[in-house]
């Protein structure tokens, strides 16, 4: 997941939060949850923030609900998203960009492992099957497709002409 993350630039970000509302979707029986819209939000300034905490809240109460020891804070994720948004549309060469570009790395890399490694420790010890651990023919496509993107953009940022 971190390295889906890192070589989209962050595109995995609003795909991650849909395909795990998916699978939460699946998990609790909530018919009323939109995956595809709950992805496509998190681009909508505020209201994305406040899905990120839901998000994360869920994620939350089915660890405790599980009796899991592992916890996680909805207010940092909601944050950590936003720091995401607000830096990731804006790639340049120029050296303010390149440190915001980094953040938004970070700060998104870090809302999809903390996410990820949440919802893996509720689905070891919920009740019901067993989940398999699976990495999907879809999963390695997305990660080649991800690092050839990482590596036209990094050739393209830095072939770029300085003023």
């Amino acid at each position: 997941m971190a390295a889906l993350t890192v070589l989209s630039y962050g595109i995995y970000v609003p795909l991650w939060f849909g395909f795990s509302w998916a699978e939460l979707r699946r998990d609790t029986g909530d018919v009323t949850m939109q995956p595809a819209a709950h992805s496509a939000s998190i681009f909508i300034p505020g209201y994305g923030t406040w899905q990120a905490y839901r998000h994360f809240a869920l994620i939350g109460q089915l660890l405790t609900k599980v009796g899991s020891p592992l916890k996680v804070d909805p207010s940092t994720a909601a944050l950590a998203t936003t720091v995401w948004w607000v830096t990731w549309l804006h790639y340049s060469s120029e050296p303010l960009f390149v440190v915001l570009n980094l953040i938004e790395l970070i700060a998104g890399t870090a809302v999809v492992v903390f996410g990820q490694r949440a919802l893996n420790a509720y689905w070891a010890v919920r009740p019901g099957p067993p989940a398999e651990q699976r990495i999907l023919q879809s999963d390695w496509f997305a990660l080649g497709a991800a690092a050839a993107f990482f590596v036209f953009l990094t050739i393209t940022n830095a072939a770029a002409p300085t003023n």
